[in-house]
């Protein structure tokens, strides 16, 4: 699978300096299907970064907590898994950090203030 991926990055031109792209594009197109949908759907596109970014937003959509109270118990269980499946981006250790705040009902509550499409580390800073 690194094969392909490696492929999709010489395809399309995205450079080794491109870390944050390179990231959300690993983090989104975890199987060979999901990177087959991202090259189909890059003859569409002006740029990888703004497919992957609609793609984040579908699984935003698809995969995200619906309810406060299922977020809360799985933070308690495993706050990095929680926080990914919440904003569907990797919760690496340093936006981990940024919250403050640890109590899982006010996160959640600031997320839907904030809206579904907000970063980890924007509502970092208002929880």
């Amino acid at each position: 699978m690194n094969a392909v991926f490696e492929q999709l990055l010489i395809e399309f031109e995205i450079k080794p300096t491109a870390v944050i792209l390179i990231d959300l594009m690993r983090f989104h197109l975890k199987s060979v299907s999901r990177m087959n949908e991202f090259a189909n759907r890059m003859l569409y596109e002006d740029s990888p970064f703004s497919l992957i970014v609609k793609m984040w937003k579908e699984d935003v959509n698809a995969h995200s907590y619906t309810d406060k109270f299922t977020f809360v118990h799985d933070y308690y269980r495993d706050k990095k898994a929680a926080f990914e499946k919440l904003f569907q981006e990797p919760a690496h250790d340093w936006k981990m950090e940024r919250f403050t705040c640890d109590d899982p009902e006010r996160i959640y509550n600031t997320y839907v203030e904030q809206g579904k499409y907000s970063s980890m580390t924007k509502i970092a800073l208002f929880a």
